[in-house]
């Protein structure tokens, strides 16, 4: 299982933490031990983006930062654990070598230079915003909150 570390505020601190270890074991990640995942819970992010995943270039570890607001307003809770389904989806793609950098501001997928693509049409993105929903309502929700939605 790969080392967590969660910096900033946030509540439910205990469901978050196994929320996490969901979403790994969820993603198959759950066999990377020599892997880090670094998650800071932050006011806001630039250009009011809710949440971003770094890699630095580093195969063994991820930054995702996921804010509290966005365009001045408080973000939901549960549209927060959204965004963390959604770049813990970039952490695996980075860890499996799917999501790369040049570390000249290019990105990489697959080996390949991925630069110039529109954001709506980067493959990494697709699969992240495919993905985020299913694992939000399999990893956070639980029956009670499933048979409330429906």
């Amino acid at each position: 299982m790969p080392v967590v570390m969660i910096e900033g505020q946030h509540r439910n601190k205990v469901k978050v933490e196994m929320y996490i270890y969901r979403l790994i074991k969820e993603l198959k990640m759950n066999r990377l031990s020599s892997k880090v995942i670094f998650i800071n819970f932050v006011t806001r992010l630039d250009n009011e983006a809710q949440g971003l995943c770094y890699g630095y270039n580093n195969p063994d570890s991820v930054d995702l930062q996921i804010a509290r607001t966005s365009d001045g307003q408080k973000i939901d809770f549960n549209e927060m654990m959204r965004t963390i389904a959604h770049e813990m989806v970039h952490a695996k793609q980075w860890f499996r070598g799917e999501l790369g950098s040049t570390g000249k501001g290019q990105w990489l997928w697959k080996g390949r230079n991925a630069g110039g693509w529109k954001y709506e049409n980067q493959p990494w993105e697709k699969e992240a915003y495919r993905l985020e929903q299913m694992l939000y309502e399999k990893c956070w929700l639980d029956q009670n909150d499933l048979k409330e939605l429906k």
